[in-house]
């Protein structure tokens, strides 16, 4: 008995010490995985409202932009003594109105958000209406022309006066006294139109159709990743996930359905929450609210408008998402629960891997926040700088033009001709800046597509020079070009064309007369390298860095007092990565610059 005494004893001890050290073992590694469980959690809980967040924020910036830029195009077509005259039908000349007529077709090519545009005389009587028709733009006869002094958008905007415009509720639009079927939301922009002297002469007014918005919401939206919402200030839905709670206010039967009917007791703190994000009974929620029109271009209208009007956008998260077997998979968290039983020490592992990913979670969330700023930067930057030349080129035009209505007999008619003609090319500046605009924003829009080819280098310069002859000849300049007649580069021929005229041409402007151009052509292998170098102004270096920047204002005359927009090398920037080529600038003030192009060869 007293060997088996201790035997006894011993076991007890070591079995006591096992289960005790076993206990603590399981203990603190159920106590450290369950911080990092949590850990996790709070991670995957968070990427959601981050995600959350960035969605409505996406959608609000979204239609804000697109609102805000329908409203200053309107206002600068009802500015623009060029729109005005063929709106109110001034110009009998029928190839210009042709002229005219594809250029507003073009913009409505371009903007396919944009429904009808009309211009309405103070009788309410419309004397141009575009419109799309099977979905292309459609120029209204004489006899398709209705009066529309009965609209309510049209008599709230009677009394508009310079600065101010009218926008109209998001509807449904209603045609002959009935709401359109397939459902086209509609939102009415309005615009007073003033002559030279600052009389009202007639509203322009731009049909604006949300369906496009409308569907992008519906497009991310689902249970998992949020489902989203429109409302209006009223709380009728705009957009939902059942389309049976959609336009109650436009529907009497339906006039019940507000957020307070659907959310209930959420109700209230969506509605007092402007932008920020809950947790309420029924799950998560997002509110961001979208507030056009306050800031456009360069100016503050928010104290001018004649109306204003809000919505909010939220994505909706249901709880029973919310929960822990929506965020992590159960099974796999039980494996890994045992294996750290089993093998403590792979927790510093798990941990690691945790806060790693928790940091590149931080890390990509302020460069999220730090690339949005900056690019919000640049296009505010940039619509002020476009905003600015096309009122000063449309300024000049209409100031000429009063200034030879009201003097028009003083002068001779060598005189007379001489500012026609002056007139004539300030048209054409105006004319080139709204193009180039225009195949910019066409980049812009993914609509260009590249269609690489083989280019002769030699025939593609010659080509060129020919085009500029007249402007060479009116400067006695001339063009040194060093040629080889088997060097070929590979790009969309059209656009090498457009960045090789508007360097000629930059080139001439900025040389002193009685001098040349040169043009310099290497073979780099697998590379082709331009230069086109003028003896002229050049430039400062730190000018010389940004003049290819979309955001920047860099414009001074050519050698004779050349005017031009500036906005002509940033085309030319945009054009040559399109072509994955590249595009640098070397110049010196007083002594000349040269823009060097560098192009895949077409061996």
């Amino acid at each position: 008995m007293k060997i088996r005494k201790p035997t006894q004893g011993s076991k007890i001890y070591f079995f006591k010490r096992f289960a005790i050290v076993s206990l603590l073992f399981i203990a603190i590694s159920s106590l450290v995985f369950w911080v990092g469980f949590q850990v996790m959690l709070a991670e995957r809980r968070m990427e959601l409202k981050t995600s959350q967040k960035q969605k409505v924020l996406a959608e609000k910036s979204l239609m804000e932009h697109l609102l805000d830029e329908a409203v200053l195009d309107l206002m600068i077509m009802s500015d623009s003594r060029l729109f005005q005259s063929f709106f109110i039908s001034k110009v009998d000349d029928s190839n210009q109105r042709n002229n005219f007529n594809d250029l507003v077709k073009k913009l409505f090519r371009l903007k396919s958000a944009y429904y009808q545009l009309r211009h309405l005389d103070l009788d309410g009587m419309e004397t141009f209406r575009i419109e799309r028709r099977n979905g292309k733009p459609y120029i209204c006869t004489p006899d398709e022309l209705q009066n529309k002094s009965h609209r309510y958008y049209f008599t709230n905007s009677l009394d508009l006066e310079a600065n101010e415009y009218y926008v109209s509720p998001l509807d449904l639009n209603i045609e002959h006294g009935e709401i359109e079927q397939p459902y086209r939301p509609m939102i009415r922009i309005c615009v007073p139109v003033f002559d030279p002297l600052g009389k009202k002469i007639g509203i322009n007014v731009l049909n604006f159709d949300a369906s496009g918005i409308i569907h992008k919401l519906d497009v991310v939206s689902d249970s998992i990743s949020g489902i989203n919402f429109l409302i209006n200030d009223q709380g009728y839905f705009l957009n939902a996930k059942d389309s049976a709670l959609e336009w109650g206010f436009m529907f009497p039967e339906k006039n019940n359905l507000a957020i307070d009917h659907v959310l209930q007791e959420d109700a209230e703190v969506v509605r007092s929450t402007e932008n920020g994000q809950f947790e309420g009974i029924y799950g998560l929620y997002t509110v961001e609210t979208i507030d056009p029109f306050v800031k456009l271009g360069d100016r503050d209208f928010a104290t001018k408008q004649k109306d204003r009007y809000r919505w909010k956008v939220i994505s909706f998260v249901d709880s029973s998402h919310l929960g822990l077997s929506s965020f992590l998979p159960l099974a796999s968290i039980l494996g890994l629960y045992s294996i750290v039983i089993l093998v403590g020490m792979l927790f510093g592992y798990f941990y690691a891997r945790i806060a790693f990913r928790k940091y590149q979670s931080q890390v990509a969330l302020i460069d999220s926040e730090r690339d949005l700023r900056i690019a919000n930067q640049s296009k505010n930057q940039f619509f002020s700088i476009i905003s600015h030349d096309l009122k000063n080129a449309s300024g000049v035009i209409a100031n000429y033009l009063e200034f030879m209505q009201e003097t028009y007999d003083d002068f001779s008619e060598e005189e007379r001709k001489s500012h026609i003609k002056d007139i004539g090319f300030a048209a054409r500046q105006h004319n080139k800046l709204l193009y180039d605009i225009l195949d910019w924003a066409r980049i812009q829009m993914g609509k260009v597509v590249v269609k690489p080819e083989t280019i002769w280098v030699d025939k593609l310069i010659e080509e060129q020079i020919k085009l500029v002859e007249i402007s060479l000849k009116n400067k006695g300049l001339r063009i040194e070009a060093e040629l080889k007649e088997d060097l070929r580069i590979c790009g969309d021929k059209e656009m090498i064309k457009t960045i090789f005229r508007n360097l000629i041409s930059n080139a001439i402007k900025f040389s002193n007369r009685d001098n040349s151009i040169r043009i310099e052509v290497k073979d780099l292998e697998d590379r082709i390298e331009l230069q086109i170098i003028d003896f002229g102004l050049g430039m400062r270096e730190f000018d010389a860095e940004k003049i290819l920047d979309l955001s920047s204002k860099i414009q001074q005359p050519g050698t004779e007092n050349e005017s031009g927009t500036g906005f002509g090398l940033k085309l030319v920037a945009e054009l040559v990565q399109k072509n994955k080529g590249t595009i640098r600038v070397e110049s010196e003030l007083g002594k000349g610059s040269s823009f060097i192009l560098n192009f895949p060869s077409g061996k």
